[in-house]
């Protein structure tokens, strides 16, 4: 955040009078305001500081406010998006919720409407975050469990590469791509890297294997990966959570986080 003791704000806005009074408007409510003129500049500045909300203008110059959306949401996923324009249409509104926008309102739009939308954002992003840090929490007792079986996979990880062959590999054994994954020992190689990854993230990343290179749908992952029902909203929700972090360790194990493809509309699949 901008600043530890209030809620950072992003406005993302061409013209000038439209970005002073929203910040105007969200400062009198005690936000951390900063603004940007264009998608290029939200982009650098969320590079290097981090907000919990941003409110983007959908007409801008050179990258318009749904591909800047999109970006957003692959980058920085719980971060609250909300878009503003002057010309409501119902494609671009449907391709803006799509995006993962949290709302899309019409400009003008009175000062409690804004308000109330970023206080509605940011209070559903304060509970998912909530919800999932207490997720690891109960998945990070589940590997301190594992402590012991996880020693002794990682002295049988090396003899996994040489042994394992698609002609004699097992049914737990799965190969695609650079990855082989093994499920009764919960072993997931990177070429010859075993992966530190949680409950969750080991079963997303084991069924994208398993159905590559079908792409999977975020309701149809988190079912598997949590073995429990839910909605479709907090599917989508939970896993671009939990796909943004398991990219995360697939770049810092030098692999990069294309390995993993987010097919629009549709869901996940993995790039073999």
């Amino acid at each position: 955040m901008t600043n530890s003791q209030k809620p950072s704000i992003l406005i993302v806005d061409d013209d000038e009078d439209t970005r002073a009074m929203l910040q105007v408007v969200l400062s009198r409510d005690e936000y951390d305001v900063t603004t940007a003129v264009s998608a290029e500049d939200a982009l650098r500045k969320l590079s290097v500081l981090s907000y919990e909300s941003v409110v983007i203008d959908l007409l801008l110059p050179n990258m318009n406010g749904v591909q800047l959306l999109r970006e957003i949401q692959r980058r920085w996923p719980d971060t609250v998006s909300i878009v503003l324009t002057a010309y409501p249409t119902l494609d671009t509104a449907v391709a803006a919720l799509r995006a993962g926008a949290h709302d899309y309102l019409s400009k003008p739009c009175l000062p409690v409407e804004i308000r109330r939308s970023v206080e509605d954002g940011l209070a559903k992003r304060r509970g998912l975050i909530k919800r999932y840090e207490l997720m690891r929490a109960l998945e990070q007792q589940l590997m301190d469990g594992l402590a012991a079986l996880r020693e002794e996979q990682a002295g049988r990880a090396s003899r996994l590469v040489q042994e394992a062959d698609p002609a004699t590999d097992t049914a737990n054994i799965v190969r695609v791509g650079p990855f082989l994954i093994d499920r009764e020992r919960h072993v997931a190689l990177l070429g010859d890297t075993q992966l530190n990854l949680t409950p969750v993230e080991f079963e997303i990343l084991a069924t994208l294997a398993e159905r590559a290179p079908a792409v999977l749908s975020p309701l149809e992952l988190m079912r598997r990966a949590l073995e429990y029902e839910v909605s479709e909203a907090e599917a989508g929700d939970m896993a671009r959570w939990h796909i943004h972090h398991l990219r995360r360790k697939l770049e810092a194990d030098g692999a990069g986080s294309r390995l993993i493809q987010t097919v629009r509309g549709l869901g996940y699949r993995i790039d073999i």
